[in-house]
C-alpha cells in the first residue's frame, strides 16, 4: 500500500513538469518583426527586453496560448526587404492601408490605434501653419527610412527643401539650431513619447497639426500574406476582444 502510494505521489509530482515541457515542444512558433529604433513607442527594444503599443498587444494575443513568439529585430529598410522576399513563415509586424506594400497587404480585421501627424518647431522662433504656402523656403525634416508621398510633389517641385535624419535626437537638435527655418513632420504619439524619453522641456516646442496634409488613418497588424488561416483567425480573435475589453487602450495609454 505504501509503495502504491509512494508511486502515486512520484508520478503526480512529475505530471506537470512533463505538460509543460511537453506544451514547450509542441508550441507554434509566430516570427514577430521589430523596427531597430525608429518605431518608439509602437515597438521599443532595450537589450532584447521587448516592449512598446504594438509589442504589447502582440504579448496579449498569444499569452496562454500554443503559440510562442520569436523575434527578429532590423532596421526599417532591411525588414521590408526582408519581409518583401517572404520573411519567416507565419510572421506579424504592423502596417496600414496607406502605407502600401508588405504592410499593407495582410492585415488585421481590426485597427490597433489612429495615427495623427504634427509639425514640430522651434517655440524661439515659431510660425503659422495652415498651408503648405506657410513651408515655402523652409526645411522639412524627416526620419531616414520613412516615405511621405503626400510632400514628395512639393519636394520635387523645390518649394520645400527636404533634410533626412536618421533618429529622433538629431531632428531635435536641427530644429533648435535653425528656429524659424526648419519644422519636423511626424507622428504625434512618436513626437510625444521621444521628448519625453529624452526629457526635453516641451515649452521650448511648437505642435501644430498636420492632418489636412497627412490625413489621419488607422494602424493595423500586418501579417505574413501566407499566414496559416487557423493562426490569423486566432489572432483577430484575440484582437477583437482586447479591443471590446478596453485593453488595447490600456496598453496605449501606458505609453503615451
Amino acid at each position: 500500500m505504501k509503495i502504491k502510494t509512494l508511486l502515486s505521489i512520484c508520478i503526480a509530482a512529475t505530471l506537470p513538469l512533463y505538460t509543460a515541457a511537453s506544451f514547450a515542444e509542441h508550441a507554434e512558433t509566430v516570427n514577430y518583426y521589430v523596427i531597430a529604433k525608429q518605431a518608439e513607442p509602437f515597438q521599443i527594444e532595450n537589450d532584447n527586453n521587448h516592449q512598446g503599443i504594438v509589442t504589447d498587444i502582440v504579448k496579449t494575443i498569444f499569452e496562454e496560448s500554443p503559440y510562442e513568439i520569436e523575434y527578429h529585430t532590423y532596421p526599417f529598410n532591411r525588414m521590408i526587404t526582408l519581409l518583401e522576399a517572404g520573411g519567416e513563415p507565419n510572421w506579424i509586424t504592423y502596417g496600414s492601408p496607406s502605407w502600401g506594400g508588405v504592410q499593407a497587404e495582410n492585415l488585421s480585421d481590426n485597427p490597433i490605434y489612429n495615427v495623427h501627424h504634427v509639425l514640430l518647431s522651434s517655440n524661439s522662433s515659431p510660425f503659422n501653419f495652415n498651408t503648405m504656402q506657410d513651408l515655402q523656403d523652409k526645411v522639412v525634416v524627416l526620419l531616414h527610412g520613412f516615405d511621405y508621398p503626400q510632400l514628395e510633389p512639393y519636394i520635387e517641385k523645390g518649394d520645400i527643401e527636404e533634410l533626412r535624419v536618421k533618429d529622433y535626437s538629431a531632428a531635435f537638435r536641427v530644429i533648435n539650431k535653425l528656429p524659424g527655418d526648419t519644422a519636423f513632420v511626424e507622428m504625434e504619439s512618436r513626437i510625444k513619447y521621444n521628448l519625453n524619453k529624452q526629457n526635453k522641456n516641451k515649452e521650448k516646442f511648437n505642435m501644430t497639426s498636420f492632418n489636412n496634409i497627412i490625413p489621419d488613418y488607422p494602424i493595423y497588424l500586418a501579417f505574413d500574406p501566407k499566414m496559416d488561416p487557423k493562426l490569423q483567425t486566432f489572432i483577430n480573435q484575440r484582437l477583437n476582444n482586447l479591443k471590446s475589453t478596453g485593453k488595447i487602450d490600456n496598453i496605449v495609454n501606458k505609453y503615451l
